[in-house]
């Protein structure tokens, strides 16, 4: 594993069940996971392999019959003052401390842009209402203030009181390190001219027409990105793209994808894109972690996973993967299906399908180690 001053997110042995009429689904079981400062990790695996399951447990939004049951969720923050990495366990904290993370240090943009923002606000007030919830105003009422007088001063022709302007900028821009505190009107005003930022931030069109729509009057990338606008709005730490690209056609996806790309150089953001698009992860991130049923099977760097992939499950996801360069009537394909979670397979949770599976497969859970340098598995015979 990196070194922990590295790491943003750490998850350990997570496990999640959700109880219902039929029986308890064990929907992950010992999900292993770690994120570095500054990468972009591909979540992957097939539908009902636990993936959003994972991302809503790290938020703890997995509602009822859901339930986090056990595990250890640390997020390592680096303390502004003193430089120094404070971890906390997000599964321990209170619901009020949680509200402060969820949205503010860890965002997600959830999968279809046609369901989500709510459609009876203004795209603006969204965003809005986030940044208010969440930040310290001052700041952005002053930069808002001092913004405005630049424009003026760079207006053709000038204005007349052009010193009495400079005067006064000079001013604001002296409070920096200590800005007042605004009233509640110049709060919401800040937030919305914050709001106008960061749609053009996410390259939006005519960000400060968009901010007055709603979401019926914007297009499927559009929404998609006023989604992304509002979880970046605080600056998070991470950000989780919870399929984000799935609904959209492929111009569109590719545009969202290079902005998320462009976003993290900027920002700085570490960032989990949940996919089963193996095409995505190779054209985004630089780590990939995957999934089956429940737990977690391969972790490596990208270009790793697809020039060695070392766990059965993993090599028969990237043969499934058509390549241009091949003339195939048929692909290869991992016989069987993802197994019924409220009664999963005993030891190796892929053994059934898997065919290089022994007695021990059947009997004993693989860990997850690390078989060569930089490159983790859960496999009793990896493919070494």
């Amino acid at each position: 594993m990196a070194d922990t001053k590295d790491l943003v997110l750490e998850v350990h042995g997570l496990k999640t069940n959700f109880y219902t009429y039929e029986g308890v689904v064990k929907a992950l079981d010992g999900v292993e996971l770690f994120l570095r400062r500054g990468d972009t990790m591909g979540l992957v695996g097939e539908t009902g392999c636990g993936k959003s399951v994972t991302a809503r447990s790290i938020l703890r939004l997995v509602e009822p019959p859901g339930r986090v049951e056990e595990g250890e969720i640390l997020f390592r923050e680096i303390d502004p003052k003193t430089g120094e990495v404070n971890a906390v366990d997000i599964l321990q904290l209170d619901e009020d401390e949680m509200l402060h993370i969820r949205g503010g240090k860890i965002a997600i943009v959830f999968q279809d842009p046609s369901t989500f923002p709510n459609p009876v606000f203004r795209i603006g007030d969204q965003i809005a209402e986030v940044i208010l919830l969440h930040q310290d105003m001052k700041h952005d009422v002053l930069e808002m203030k001092i913004n405005k007088l630049e424009r003026i001063l760079n207006m053709n022709p000038p204005p007349v009181n052009v010193s009495e302007i400079v005067a006064h900028l000079e001013q604001l821009r002296s409070m920096r390190g200590n800005p007042p505190e605004p009233d509640e009107k110049a709060k919401k005003k800040a937030a919305k001219w914050r709001a106008i930022e960061m749609l053009k931030l996410v390259r939006m069109p005519s960000p400060e027409s968009v901010v007055n729509q709603y979401p019926h009057e914007l297009s499927g990338g559009m929404r998609q990105r006023a989604l992304i606008a509002m979880a970046l709005a605080c600056n998070p730490s991470i950000l989780i793209c919870d399929e984000a690209t799935t609904a959209l056609d492929v111009t569109v996806q590719a545009q969202v994808l290079n902005l998320l790309n462009q976003l993290k150089k900027e920002i700085g953001t570490s960032i989990i894109i949940i996919t089963h698009d193996m095409g995505v992860v190779a054209e985004t991130c630089n780590w990939v972690a995957v999934m089956y049923a429940g737990t977690t099977v391969e972790t490596c760097a990208t270009d790793e996973l697809f020039a060695n992939p070392l766990h059965p499950y993993t090599e028969g996801l990237l043969h499934a993967v058509p390549k241009l360069h091949e003339e195939r009537e048929r692909l290869p394909q991992i016989p069987g299906s993802v197994p019924n979670l409220i009664h999963p397979p005993s030891g190796c949770r892929f053994h059934p399908r898997c065919d290089f599976a022994t007695e021990i497969c059947k009997t004993e859970k693989p860990k997850l180690e690390e078989v060569q340098p930089d490159h983790w598995v859960a496999c009793h015979h990896p493919r070494i």
